[in-house]
């Protein structure tokens, strides 16, 4: 079960990391696709955050690569994205699906 951060549209949800350690991830919704994205912190160099950018499910290997970037810094100067890679296991849901499971 979700519940509520900071605001009405931030929520920390649980999750098992690679290392198979229970994480909190605060999730919310993105300002410019309205889907329901993680929050991946600040850019090192411009201490801007980073924005979700696309969202992309690999029908292959179960994965749903969350891309984000950084907009405070110029674009020839900008880092490369972060990518939050989720599998969804076995039952092969779509997208849609797995990210209404988080709330």
């Amino acid at each position: 079960m979700a519940s509520q951060v900071k605001c009405d549209d931030e929520y920390s949800i649980s999750a098992i990391n690679t290392k198979n350690e229970c994480i909190d991830v605060v999730v919310r919704k993105c300002r410019h696709c309205n889907e329901i994205v993680p929050i991946v912190g600040l850019c090192s160099d411009c201490n801007t955050e980073y924005e979700h950018k696309n969202t992309v499910e690999n029908p292959e290997t179960g994965f749903i690569h969350f891309v984000y970037e950084c907009s405070g810094c110029p674009p020839a100067k900008r880092k490369a994205q972060k990518i939050i890679k989720i599998n969804e296991g076995n039952n092969r849901k779509s997208s849609d699906e797995l990210m209404k499971n988080f709330l």
